[in-house]
């Protein structure tokens, strides 16, 4: 079994589909399990941009580190 190095939770805002009642955004996690170190390091930000792209469809605007799972 591959064990990554850190497991970085980021949170952003999506925007609800027009037919979905209630609030017009929600709140999503994103979990992001990599071996280079630094939640902002330029190889994790790029692996983040690539995994939320193939999710999504596109990179969502204010996405924010929250915290590192143990």
């Amino acid at each position: 079994m591959f064990h990554h190095k850190h497991i970085y939770v980021y949170q952003f805002e999506m925007k609800n589909h027009p037919t979905w009642p209630g609030t017009h955004f929600t709140t999503q996690e994103y979990t992001l399990c990599t071996n280079h170190d630094g939640p902002t390091s330029k190889a994790n930000k790029k692996l983040l941009e690539e995994a939320l792209r193939i999710v999504y469809g596109y990179m969502p605007k204010g996405v924010k580190f929250l915290y590192e799972k143990l």
